[in-house]
């Protein structure tokens, strides 16, 4: 059974389709846990140009027997970072979090089955998400430590294009790459080396860099 859907209508200037698609795999977690949940979600993320007399809803179609949340957006809070993944996802965080979890809260006394795995389900949204860099952990930290166990291909996804790529060849004749990624909007940057082994690029390294704030004071 189909557990999730994804539809989106944003400029495709910015990464609003391509990370909304994350949600695809929380299916996994509802196929395995939540087995009692007998409808599809279908999610909607629209990043408008202007919001006005516009509004985040939800509705239950009994017909099809999907729970459908469309999430209205402003495309003011993305232009600033057109070529910034990893903020993307932090506003797309901040603005579908609480909408799920008030919502699945809501449609507890309409669609029962919810009642008894609200809290879980919530929870483990909130868990998917910050493995997705959606949102931070309770230390309010994203959890940049996933570039660990994600392949590279993985990380281009999470970070999208880095700011800088260089190749190179080590004294061993493996080729090697280093990125450099801008992570937030204080600039603060991401950087990793691979290294080709066996036809696939391997993390060996990375460093999360702070820019340092400068002091104007006296």
């Amino acid at each position: 059974m189909e557990r999730i859907r994804i539809t989106s209508d944003s400029p495709g200037y910015i990464k609003v389709s391509d990370i909304s698609n994350d949600l695809k795999d929380f299916s996994g977690i509802i196929e395995t846990k939540y087995s009692e949940i007998d409808f599809v979600f279908l999610f909607c993320f629209r990043a408008l140009y202007s919001t006005v007399g516009i509004r985040s809803k939800v509705r239950y179609e009994k017909d099809v027997n999907w729970l459908g949340m469309d999430l209205i957006m402003p495309l003011d809070e993305f232009n600033p970072y057109k070529d910034n993944v990893s903020m993307q996802r932090r506003i797309m965080g901040k603005h579908f979090f609480p909408f799920f979890s008030a919502n699945i809260h809501k449609y507890i006394y309409k669609l029962p089955v919810l009642k008894s795995v609200e809290k879980e389900l919530v929870e483990d949204m909130r868990l998917f998400l910050i493995e997705n860099l959606w949102l931070p952990n309770e230390n309010g930290q994203y959890k940049l430590s996933v570039i660990e166990t994600s392949s590279y291909e993985h990380c281009i996804k999470l970070f999208g294009n880095p700011k800088e790529k260089r190749f190179a060849d080590n004294e061993q004749g493996i080729k090697v790459q280093d990125l450099t990624w801008i992570i937030d909007d204080s600039k603060n940057e991401l950087s990793a080396t691979y290294l080709l082994i066996d036809k696939k690029w391997q993390l060996q390294k990375y460093q999360v860099r702070i820019k340092e704030v400068a002091n104007n004071a006296g």
